[in-house]
């Protein structure tokens, strides 16, 4: 019984404090982009997963990276023997 006191003015006190720190109109700030997670298997392990959590702007700048590795390698391919 004593125990809930303490418990119950702290909350009482709280809840002012907590409505003055916001003011009234005020938007909230731009949300964080949300993080998505994909588990892949680790190359050359059958039981290994690799998990990475990236934002949608992270995983898009990654793809295009690749691509652009891959077309530039692809451009200087020399191909001997023909």
């Amino acid at each position: 019984m004593y125990y809930r006191l303490p418990a119950a003015i702290l909350a009482v006190i709280a809840v002012p404090i907590a409505a003055v720190g916001q003011q009234p109109g005020a938007e909230p700030s731009a949300k964080p982009e949300r993080r998505t997670c994909e588990t892949t298997h680790e190359i050359g392990s059958r039981l290994a997963l690799v998990r990475r959590c990236r934002s949608r702007s992270e995983r898009d700048a990654n793809k295009q990276e690749a691509r652009q590795t891959v077309d530039r390698v692809q451009a200087l391919k020399v191909t001997f023997g023909k």
